[in-house]
């Protein structure tokens, strides 16, 4: 199996340990020269950046990714596009597969018509990823990791904002488990239900940092894994 990615970023590089020959597809043109197999598009614009730039993250999130698509499908190459929660609205919470999308921010956006545009073609998987983290990653947990790197000994952390968290390293070997069973459509990956809060305090007690609770408006984004647990897999985040 040839695997292309679209970035050699910390998430590609991550799910490309898990297969021997990879490539990394960098325009359309490259996808119909190098025929892979999959194409798994890992280049986006994180949450942070793609609000505070929406021309890239228009740009990359949803016309880089459709022609890329587009391109995979000539070569009949598989589709493998993540997603995020986001594009939710996060007032219900569990969202399942089915549930109808509603972004409220730019990032989320970006994301479902990238995604929609991957469905339109046909032969895809769509992963709906929860709350990403790593130590470099820019997410919505990006600034509290940042205090901590900054040596601040005290963070305040959401407790009325849910998610379902999920490391990078781990999203990657599962991600690349779904790849080599061959599945299709639209999966939900992220771990069990957990408040901002309690994300933070498992991280900063890694660190030794105090974690003290807030509350804002509340945000219920975490994802139904049944679809998930009844293909076999369990996240461990």
């Amino acid at each position: 199996m040839l695997v292309g990615i679209t970035s050699e970023g910390e998430l590609g590089e991550n799910i490309a340990k898990f297969f021997d020959k990879v490539i990394v597809i960098t325009s359309p043109q490259k996808v119909l020269e190098e025929r892979p197999d999959v194409v798994i598009h890992t280049f986006e614009i994180p949450y942070l950046e793609a609000n505070n730039n929406r021309p890239l993250a228009w740009n990359i999130n949803t016309w880089y990714a459709i022609n890329i698509g587009r391109a995979a499908n000539k070569v009949k190459a598989v589709n493998v596009y993540l997603s995020t929660f986001m594009i939710f609205d996060g007032k219900k919470g569990y969202y399942s597969e089915t549930s109808t999308p509603n972004p409220i921010n730019y990032y989320g956006l970006t994301k479902l018509v990238g995604e929609s545009g991957i469905m339109s073609l046909g032969n895809y998987l769509v992963i709906r990823l929860g709350l990403l983290y790593s130590m470099q990653y820019k997410g919505l947990l990006f600034p509290f990791i940042k205090g901590i790197l900054r040596g601040k000994r005290t963070i305040k952390c959401n407790s009325n904002f849910y998610v379902s968290p999920i490391s990078i390293n781990e999203a990657s070997e599962i991600i690349s488990l779904m790849v080599k069973k061959e599945l299709r459509g639209v999966v939900n990956l992220g771990g069990k239900r957990k408040s901002l809060y309690e994300v933070c305090k498992d991280l900063g007690e890694m660190f030794e940092v105090e974690v003290i609770p807030t509350e804002s408006k509340y945000y219920d984004f975490s994802l139904d894994t049944w679809l998930l647990n009844s293909l076999g897999f369990s996240v461990r985040s």
